[in-house]
């Protein structure tokens, strides 16, 4: 009986563990395009009332959603997770946005492979280097 009752245990700390870390993730996600969101010129609508809250939750969490209005294109951002607010844009931010998130995966990437190459020079095979 006790094997089974610390085996349950077991599952419930990996599983907040888990899902902790996923939340983590997701912060950090939000938070990283909503500083290229505002840097391309979106701006920022804190879900500070219960219509934005309302709003806010009504939207596809970390995902850019366009709709038509008066006749123009406008984005929407909803981060529930970082700094619980909404990130609008129009087309011009929009256009900004995706170079900036462009030149970020490409530096990204580079950082990547400089870090793959270094790592690949100092491969010194399981025991470490041999001096002798």
């Amino acid at each position: 009986m006790p094997t089974v009752r610390i085996a349950r245990l077991l599952v419930v700390f990996v599983t907040a563990f888990t899902l902790g870390g996923c939340a983590a993730m997701r912060r950090h996600e939000a938070r990283d395009t909503g500083d290229l969101l505002v840097s391309a010129g979106f701006t920022t609508r804190p879900a500070d009332t219960p219509e934005r809250a309302q709003q806010l939750h009504a939207m596809p969490p970390l995902k850019l959603v366009s709709e038509s209005k008066d006749g123009n294109v406008v984005y929407h951002y909803a981060d529930p997770y970082s700094c619980h607010c909404l990130y609008v844009g129009d087309q011009r931010a929009y256009v900004e946005y995706k170079r900036l998130a462009l030149q970020k995966q490409i530096a990204d990437e580079r950082l990547e492979a400089a870090e793959a190459e270094e790592s690949a020079a100092m491969d010194w095979g399981l025991w470490g280097p041999r001096w002798w």
